[in-house]
């Protein structure tokens, strides 16, 4: 047995048994693992993050027939200062993306957007940044149901529950992938598989200087 598959069987699963693999990565659900598994090292901002290359590494372990990654990015505003913090964070979600490019991920990539909130009365409190791929996933997963035996999720989002179990009911196998506190009860009972973050977190540690975290 070679170094990759042992890498599968231990850590993932019998490749044999699991047919042609499809890797689909929810970034926006998985980048918030980094405060599950480093908690003390993220308390006030994130120091450790996940490593998107890395990430691509141990998807690589199951030899997937395509890896796709989907993480929403923030537009770059022409009337602010380079160094301003809405602009920096346009840099970095850019940076993860083009990251996960040139990692081998087939890329799906859409702006944030920033949505306001009022109160009863009218008055604004702000706005929240919105960009799920709730449709693209299911999307995706759907038109290529034929070219696949496995759905490989790294994501624990609930809202992919009634999506996996019509895969399951065409005959798929599902593994998903995530930490335990994030993991919904709905991809638990549909799963033929889940496998913990907190196992791989030896090989997801990317540690935050002055660059862009990946």
């Amino acid at each position: 047995m070679d170094l990759m598959a042992f890498k599968s069987k231990y850590y993932f699963f019998d490749k044999d048994e699991f047919g042609k693999v499809y890797v689909f990565v929810d970034f926006g659900n998985v980048r918030p693992w980094a405060k599950d598994l480093w908690p003390e090292e993220n308390k006030f901002r994130y120091c450790y993050e996940i490593d998107i290359g890395k990430l691509a590494t141990i998807c690589s372990w199951v030899e997937p027939e395509k890896m796709l990654f989907y993480y929403g990015y923030f537009k770059e505003r022409v009337d602010l200062d380079r160094n301003h913090k809405e602009n920096v964070k346009s840099r970095s979600s850019v940076f993860r993306i083009d990251k996960a490019r040139k990692s081998g991920f087939q890329v799906r990539a859409k702006e944030i957007k920033m949505i306001p909130h009022y109160d009863e009365s009218g008055k604004f409190l702000g706005k929240t940044p919105k960009c799920n791929f709730d449709v693209e996933m299911a999307m995706d997963m759907l038109i290529k149901i034929h070219k696949y035996d496995t759905v490989m999720l790294f994501s624990g989002d609930s809202d992919f529950g009634d999506l996996l179990r019509y895969l399951k009911e065409a005959e798929k196998k599902v593994v998903v992938v995530c930490t335990r506190n994030r993991m919904s009860t709905e991809l638990e009972e549909v799963a033929d598989k889940f496998i913990p973050a907190e196992s791989l977190k030896g090989f997801l540690e990317y540690k935050k200087n002055n660059t862009p975290a990946t």
